[in-house]
């Protein structure tokens, strides 16, 4: 078992990388956030249409804010995820060092609870992207100020963030000393 958590600022392409890479790696990928029990309160609980703008961002990062302080809720509700995810796979008699977890977080003393936790099997991934939009929230405001694994900048085309995610792809390879697929 593998966990990256990755970030970047809204827009930077976070998603469409953990695409590419479960299309080119040999790993079974799991795509997680820590705000996807907020966003599921939001549209029962607040009648949140689900579309994001600066607004809507305020308003989910002081929702996780406000449960992480109340209870770490965030970081439980990412544990009991991977944990239900793993004993699914034992159950079927799959490898679970074959799952990566992409674990999307953006605050950095939330991405140091799951390393806490996970320790070296966690990987830090930073996506960038010269993007004109001014985070106003919480939860983007620190984005850029962690320490990370590795970066990979998405300035340039598809291909690019291709080549970006075999390279990716090659990095955990070396670091978990596994094989390729073919």
């Amino acid at each position: 078992m593998k966990i990256i958590i990755i970030n970047g600022v809204s827009k930077s392409g976070k998603d469409k990388f953990v695409d590419i890479f479960n299309n080119i790696s040999k790993y079974r990928i799991r795509n997680l956030s820590s705000i996807d029990k907020i966003k599921s309160i939001a549209e029962i609980c607040f009648n949140w249409n689900g579309k994001k703008n600066n607004k809507s961002r305020k308003f989910l990062s002081n929702m996780k804010k406000a449960w992480s302080d109340y209870n770490n809720g965030p970081t439980d509700y990412i544990i009991n995820k991977i944990d239900i995810d793993t004993k699914y796979c034992i159950e079927q008699n799959k490898n679970i060092n074959n799952n990566v977890y992409f674990i999307h977080i953006r605050e950095p003393h939330e991405i140091d609870k799951i390393i806490n936790i996970y320790g070296n099997i966690c990987t830090t991934l930073l996506i960038k992207k010269d993007i004109s939009i001014i985070p106003d929230n919480y939860s983007d405001k620190n984005v850029n100020n962690y320490k990370y694994n590795y970066t990979i900048s998405n300035n340039n085309d598809i291909k690019h963030l291709e080549e970006e995610a075999e390279k990716f792809n090659d990095f955990l390879t070396k670091k978990y000393k596994i094989s390729r697929k073919t």
